[in-house]
């Protein structure tokens, strides 16, 4: 019976000594995982901290693109035709290319996207213009008949030009916009 009672004494002893063991062990590797996430978390808050700069640097650059883009399409909007956008595209490049630091390929590719819908709707607005004032003066020169200014000419019917280009070229231009005020939110909400 001495015997019994040794050996189980002996093997309640290792047994908890195993418990012991492998709970300590348990936590060991818990706080290694905790050190090492730890850890990660504090580095992601440096580059975080260290990137801070350059964010608020893409989120101005983004800003003014997208405001410089809305005042040509304002100025498209309420004097269509009256001013040859393309004239514009040389400042929107310079811009293009002193944030270039900080604006990427695809927002320089949206930007241009952008600038070309707008300014090919624009030019063939004022093609139109241009072609309705001349018809306007002959008409008036040859019949003495006023067909009335180039704002009234959707009246008329004559030949439509073509909507596919039309569409295409407004289809370039929307898509652009929205995908920039995209990237502009995704830049706020990094903030």
């Amino acid at each position: 019976m001495e015997l019994v009672t040794a050996a189980l004494s002996v093997s309640a002893t290792v047994l908890v000594a195993i418990m012991g063991f492998l709970q300590w062990r348990r936590s060991e590797r818990r706080q290694a995982a905790n050190e090492a996430v730890r850890q990660e978390l504090e580095r992601s808050e440096r580059r975080r901290a260290a990137r801070g700069p350059y964010d608020q640097k893409r989120l101005e650059a983004l800003q003014e693109l997208l405001q410089a883009l809305r005042e040509l399409e304002i100025q498209s909007r309420w004097h269509p035709g009256g001013q040859d956008l393309r004239a514009e595209i040389p400042k929107i490049n310079t811009f293009l290319i002193r944030h270039s630091e900080v604006l990427d390929d695809e927002e320089h590719r949206l930007a241009q996207q952008f600038l070309e819908g707008l300014t090919w709707i624009d030019h063939h607005t004022a093609e139109d213009r241009r072609t309705w004032e001349e018809e306007r003066e002959r008409d008036f020169a040859e019949h003495g008949i006023d067909i009335g200014p180039y704002e009234n000419s959707w009246v008329t019917t004559r030949s439509s030009p073509d909507l596919t280009e039309i569409n295409a070229a407004a289809q370039n231009w929307k898509s652009a916009r929205d995908a920039l005020e995209e990237r502009l939110r995704k830049a706020l909400q990094g903030m």
